[in-house]
């Protein structure tokens, strides 16, 4: 089910969303949805990892990260999955 939406946009962005659309092989109309559905899901999953995030133990979670990392077998992490040595965590 769909429900008309009328919006209004400066003229260089109509023509820009012309252009990306005629690319993808669609209506600007359809593009915009599509844009529109992903910026949504993309904000609703922000919002509940948040959420998520209120409520951890952190200190549960690194020491569950230690034991998986000390486990026999074990890979090390990638080069850019370490923290730099001068890291500081953010004050929560």
């Amino acid at each position: 089910m769909t429900k008309p939406l009328t919006i209004e946009i400066d003229e260089a962005a109509a023509d820009r969303l012309a252009r990306i659309a005629r690319e993808f092989g669609e209506t600007p109309e359809q593009f915009a949805a599509q844009a529109l559905a992903a910026r949504i899901e993309s904000f609703e999953a922000s919002a509940f990892f948040a959420r998520r995030a209120k409520n951890i133990d952190r200190e549960a979670a690194i020491a569950w990260l230690k034991e998986l990392r000390a486990r026999d077998g074990a890979p090390e992490p990638d080069a850019d999955d370490r923290l730099p040595a001068d890291y500081t965590p953010p004050k929560l």
